[in-house]
């Protein structure tokens, strides 16, 4: 076993950065995850096929807010009423990442026709996630093809959460 103090010193900055990159990359997921199941969840050919690009940024914008101010209260309750830098560069890197999964959102519904908006947005979320589980893989160093079956099976897993997430809230 080799001895921890002999493990090459890891700066300050590049922890800091790995641990924004973290938060961005989380929030970005969940974001993610929540819009794809609403988007699941919405009647086949209803009023709110209309209204993609509003049920996109509202739900983005709605999460990233909550989350902003439970996480905001609890930095504060666990920091004895004071927030620390840490807790505010948290808190920028999530907004992050939810601010570049609605802008990714976004884009099929500003270039393609509306008839095609809610299924490709759909597409470009599934695509995110399991586009993630494969960069997961490779970077724990998989195959290429171990890889794309673990990107399968992430996005497999976050359909099914989205699918309890909408049966339990009766939709």
């Amino acid at each position: 076993m080799a001895d921890p103090s002999e493990a090459p010193a890891v700066s300050r900055a590049t922890e800091d950065g790995a641990e924004d990159r973290k938060e961005a990359a989380t929030m970005a997921l969940y974001v993610a995850l929540c819009l794809l199941a609403a988007l699941i969840a919405l009647p086949e050919g209803g009023a709110a096929h209309a209204h993609v690009l509003g049920i996109v940024w509202g739900v983005s914008v709605g999460l990233a807010l909550a989350h902003w101010f439970a996480f905001r209260l609890s930095a504060r309750l666990v920091g004895a009423g004071q927030i620390r830098w840490h807790d505010v560069r948290s808190g920028g890197a999530q907004l992050t990442g939810a601010a570049f999964v609605a802008l990714l959102a976004s884009v099929p519904v500003l270039v393609l026709p509306e008839s095609w908006e809610l299924e490709a947005v759909e597409t470009v979320l599934a695509v995110f996630i399991s586009a993630t589980g494969f960069a997961v893989a490779r970077s724990g160093g998989a195959s290429y093809l171990r890889a794309a079956v673990y990107a399968v099976a992430v996005l497999v897993v976050a359909l099914a959460i989205a699918v309890v997430k909408n049966a339990l809230a009766g939709h």
